[in-house]
């Protein structure tokens, strides 16, 4: 899940990695009417990128549905 965010490979999800990725979690089951105030909501420690210990502590909050044939897991 993480990785197919994060395009670029660094480890942190950019904000129009985000933005970009909005379709993708909203197929994961959760709506991303405002890309920019979710990201912000996920982005707790305020560094401008989401860690993946912010993604992950995200997506068990929120409930993130798998696919466990997609390889998600």
């Amino acid at each position: 899940m993480f990785e197919d965010i994060d395009t670029s490979g660094d480890r942190r999800i950019s904000k129009k990695e985000f933005a970009r990725a909005a379709g993708l979690v909203e197929s994961w089951g959760v709506t991303v009417d405002d890309p920019d105030a979710t990201f912000h909501s996920i982005d707790t420690n305020g560094g401008g990128k989401i860690l993946f210990d912010e993604f992950s502590h995200w997506a068990l909050h929120e409930h993130l549905k798998l696919d466990p044939c997609a390889g998600d897991l």
